[in-house]
């Protein structure tokens, strides 16, 4: 199981150097590609706050993260699609997302059914 704090890191990662590719590999260089890096930036910046275990922080980043999976998803045309870069970098941007948001979840119930926090000693 993959801690909350390493999934944000990943997930923010893959949203900054896809879309920063996304942007320039695109030849009409859209403004709106510049979204996915910015709110990766946005996700390495709770990365600290992930690892403190702060709830209402981890609660958030699971929401905004989930809302940005399926904001990149429907951003494919789904009648026009062909396997180009555009569709595969945000093929790849929304996966990434709903990984991350999986990983939360699965985080969070696994320390709910042990009722303590073993799973956080290695980190406190």
């Amino acid at each position: 199981m993959v801690h909350p704090y390493v999934a944000n890191t990943i997930n923010a990662l893959v949203l900054i150097l896809a879309g920063l590719a996304a942007y320039f590999l695109i030849p009409s260089r859209p403004l709106l590609a510049l979204a996915a890096p910015a709110f990766g930036i946005l996700l390495l910046a709770t990365t600290y706050h992930l690892r403190r275990h702060n709830r209402f922080v981890f609660n958030t980043v699971t929401a905004l993260t989930l809302l940005a999976g399926f904001l990149l998803i429907l951003r494919i045309d789904p009648e026009n699609f062909e396997w180009d870069v555009k569709n595969t970098l945000l093929l790849v941007m929304g996966i990434s997302c709903f990984l991350a948001v999986f990983s939360y979840v699965a985080s969070f119930l696994r320390e709910r059914r042990l009722g303590n926090n073993t799973i956080y000693k290695d980190d406190l």
